[in-house]
């Protein structure tokens, strides 16, 4: 019995420290995440100097990640649901920092590269070639301008062919609405004009055995006539 209840004891003692060290694990992640922010921030405004606490504070929280995912697996049922959402949350946002951290660089890359390329433009100077012609070192950048100036207005024409084709498809729509009314009230007019031909045809054919009976009706009175006169 001693035994078997210095088990239990150890067991419990173990949860107990697996629970602890998740709960104590999980603010210290947030906490490190939020600063993580905080630098992600400060380095968008143009401030490269931290990046070496985001390289630190990014490494800590990888650990951490992988730790949590060790510690949630173990949960109880009754608690791994609300563990692993708020580990889901961290996952999360971290990607988060992470996504914006990266277009950061990219930004700062292309400005840095943007300045270089303007530092090394400004600093070229006039040379001269063995024909002793003048040539400027600005003629890559000026024609690279030229490029550029003819595609933005081969865009706008192309913008403007769009609008003008836009334009027409709403005359056109217009158009074929009005079209559509017309051929609404043709078919309205036709429907009744059916109708009318209808019954006029009707009222001839019924004339018709009328005028037949007449005939036969008279032919009859004629012939009795003639049989009980003669």
């Amino acid at each position: 019995t001693g035994s078997f209840k210095l088990f239990s004891t150890l067991q419990i003692h173990t949860f107990i420290e697996a629970m602890s060290e998740l709960e104590r694990l999980m603010p210290v992640s947030y906490r490190r995440l939020l600063e993580l922010q905080q630098l992600v921030e400060v380095y968008g405004k143009g401030d490269s100097t931290v990046m070496n606490q985001i390289i630190g504070l990014q490494e800590q929280l990888a650990g951490d990640c992988e730790r949590l995912d060790i510690l949630v697996r173990k949960e109880p049922a009754h608690r791994r649901h609300n563990s692993k959402y708020r580990y889901d949350q961290l996952i999360h946002e971290s990607r988060a920092l992470n996504t914006a951290l990266q277009t950061y660089r990219n930004k700062h890359s292309a400005q840095e590269r943007e300045r270089s390329e303007r530092e090394e433009l400004l600093g070229k100077q006039f040379t001269a070639n063995d024909n002793s012609h003048t040539i400027l070192a600005l003629d890559a950048a000026l024609s690279f301008n030229d490029k550029v100036s003819h595609s933005n207005r081969g865009i706008d024409r192309m913008l403007d062919t769009g609008a003008q084709a836009l334009k027409q498809l709403r005359e056109q729509r217009g158009t074929l609405k009005a079209i559509k009314n017309r051929m609404a009230g043709i078919a309205n007019t036709l429907g009744l004009s059916t109708t009318v031909m209808k019954l006029v045809e009707r009222r001839s054919a019924h004339d018709q055995y009328l005028f037949y009976i007449g005939c036969c009706v008279t032919l009859l009175i004629m012939f009795l006539l003639l049989y009980y006169v003669l």
